[in-house]
Order: C-alpha cells, then structure tokens, then sequence
C-alpha cells in the first residue's frame, strides 16, 4: 500500500498537497470523508454481481443476499442472486478456503 499511496501522493499538484497537510493538521475531516465516500463505492460496486456465477444482480430484486464475514477490522462481503449461488458457496466455503478446485 505505501508504495501505491506514495504514488498517488506524487501524482498530486503542489496546491492540492497543500489543502491536504491544512485537512490533516484539522483532523482530516475531508480526507476522511473522501475515503470513505469511496469505501461505499467499492462495496456497491462488489454488489453488482454475483460472487459465485457473476451475474449482474439487480439492486431492487428482493431475492438476492449478501453474507458479510471475517474478522472485525477485515470484513469481507460476497453477494449472491440467488439461494442457490449462496448455497452452493457455503456449501463449498472450506474448499475454497483450502485452495481446492471446485467443480460445478
């Protein structure tokens, strides 16, 4: 990761580096709220599809999951079409976890 912010941090112009250290120095209230605005991004963008069959899932479609796990501080999220795709991952949850190939 430090090597990708370092990166990023380097793309900036000096004015915007600037605006950054006064946020900082302020608590970071804007840095923080652009980090998460763009956490919530890339969570809606992993709930487009289906984790097992990749297929798009529609937001308003009531029969669709999503299963959130992992430790506290590194939750994961997968998101499923339907019960069978959530079944069939949790059926299969330990292989996946070993590095098995699954077979359909």
């Amino acid at each position: 990761m430090n090597n990708r912010l370092r990166d990023v941090i380097g793309s900036l112009e000096h004015s915007e580096l600037v605006r950054i250290k006064q946020d900082i120095e302020q608590g970071g209230i804007l840095v923080k709220k652009l980090v998460e605005a763009q956490i919530q991004e890339n969570e809606k963008r992993h709930e487009c599809y289906c984790t097992v069959c990749s297929s798009d899932i529609d937001p308003r479609n009531t029969n669709t999951f999503t299963l959130i796990f992992g430790p506290d501080g590194f939750k994961k999220k997968a998101s499923f079409c339907a019960e069978d795709c959530l079944r069939y991952f949790l059926n299969n949850l330990e292989s996946m976890r070993k590095g098995k190939t699954i077979e359909r």
